[in-house]
């Protein structure tokens, strides 16, 4: 039962090159005796800028919390595009879980979130306005509380 089911921690490192938004998928397994964010800040690395929780999903057998993390703005060389743009939804408001969440829409529904505390949350706009290439490639995403399925 999901209840007894493992705990991880994924962390999406995000940066711009080229104006261009890419991450870096980073996970590791949750210890009962150790915070979830302090998992997420050692999995991004330093320099921190942002770290911001943005979901979570049960998938493989495990219950999957992701983080968004900023460091310094640049896309780093291990990094991938983001390619799609498309935000997953099961469509069942009883039901929703898809059944099947690519990386890229968990990715998409991270930077909107982190587009919408740029203009709602002034400790995250303030942080986010010293990654000048990143806050350029925010203004690609339609800014969305956590939990909002629609497109754009």
């Amino acid at each position: 039962m999901w209840r007894d089911a493992p705990v991880r921690v994924e962390v999406l490192i995000v940066g711009a090159r080229d104006a261009a938004v890419h991450y870096r998928r980073a996970c590791a397994p949750l210890s009962r005796d150790t915070h979830p964010d302090a998992v997420a800040a050692d999995l991004a690395g330093s320099p921190l800028t942002i770290l911001h929780s943005t979901s979570w999903r049960f998938e493989a057998g495990a219950v999957v919390l992701t983080y968004a993390a900023v460091l310094d703005g640049v896309a780093d060389p291990d990094s991938v595009p983001l390619v799609s743009r498309t935000v997953t939804s099961s469509g069942d408001p009883a039901a929703p879980s898809p059944a099947v969440v690519p990386v890229d829409a968990v990715a998409v529904h991270a930077l909107r979130h982190l587009a919408w505390l740029r203009e709602r949350d002034e400790v995250a706009a303030t942080a986010l306005v010293s990654v000048p290439a990143l806050w350029a490639a925010l203004d690609d995403f339609t800014p969305a509380p956590a939990g909002e399925h629609f497109a754009g």
